[in-house]
């Protein structure tokens, strides 16, 4: 088990829905972008347009809104950007699409460390495209990116650049092996998820709460009062194979 005490410079959050990382990680992205000054981008890979059981409400309008909702809540956090992909909720397909768009966005902004829902569960199910969203991320992180022979356009026509990631935190895990301490992050958490006012209860007492229960969860288990867990990831594609495919 491991409390991270050494924040990434710069991450990249890849989020399927919005509202998903500011539940599983929203202490740390402030934890960080406060205390280390850590450049947080987030990837929102849908729209949203299915998250409502009002039955007048268009899809359009709906994405218009947590769309919105999304930028306010990472503003909220400090974070450097939001990157909207668009893609219809419940649309998530594992293609080469969707993992070059992700590879585009790793080579932008060159985090040393992605931030994902965990896609592998024994015990419960999720939702299919926190399972696509996080499987992809991996992919481009650990396959892709670093290669100029995958994606070759988006060097040669777009002028970026491979990149390497250093690690993953799959938040959502069932079996979290590092932790961040958010003691004092809870009421920022909280605050976050109150963006995302068409998917929250109005009371921020209840909301609150809510978070403070799950994190003294985690902390229970990390040794401290309150936490956000994680299974940490560290990509090894080997430093040979790295200097001589972009030397």
């Amino acid at each position: 088990m491991e409390i991270i005490a050494e924040p990434p410079r710069r991450a990249l959050v890849v989020t399927p829905h919005p509202d998903d990382c500011e539940g599983g990680c929203g202490g740390t992205l402030a934890k960080w972008i406060k205390e280390s000054g850590t450049e947080v981008v987030v990837v929102l890979c849908t729209n949203g347009d299915k998250g409502t059981s009002d039955r007048n409400m268009p899809s359009s309008t709906l994405a218009a809104i947590r769309e919105r909702e999304q930028q306010e809540a990472s503003d909220l956090l400090g974070a450097k950007g939001v990157v909207y992909l668009s893609h219809p909720d419940g649309g998530l397909e594992d293609t080469m699409l969707f993992r070059g768009q992700l590879v585009r966005e790793m080579r932008r902004h060159r985090p040393d460390a992605i931030l994902c829902i965990d896609p592998y569960r024994s015990v419960s199910h999720t939702h299919r495209d926190h399972r696509i969203s996080g499987q992809a991320a991996l992919d481009a992180a650990f396959t892709y990116a670093w290669s100029y022979l995958h994606f070759p356009e988006q060097i040669t026509q777009e002028g970026l650049a491979p990149h390497r990631v250093k690690d993953a935190y799959l938040w959502g895990s069932e079996s979290p092996d590092t932790f961040v301490d958010i003691h004092d992050y809870l009421v920022l958490k909280a605050e976050s998820l109150g963006r995302h006012a068409s998917q929250m209860s109005s009371n921020p007492v209840e909301r609150e709460e809510r978070v403070r229960q799950g994190a003294a969860r985690q902390g229970e288990t990390a040794g401290v009062a309150y936490a956000e867990g994680f299974r940490r990831l560290r990509f090894d594609i080997g430093s040979a194979a790295w200097q001589f495919l972009n030397r």
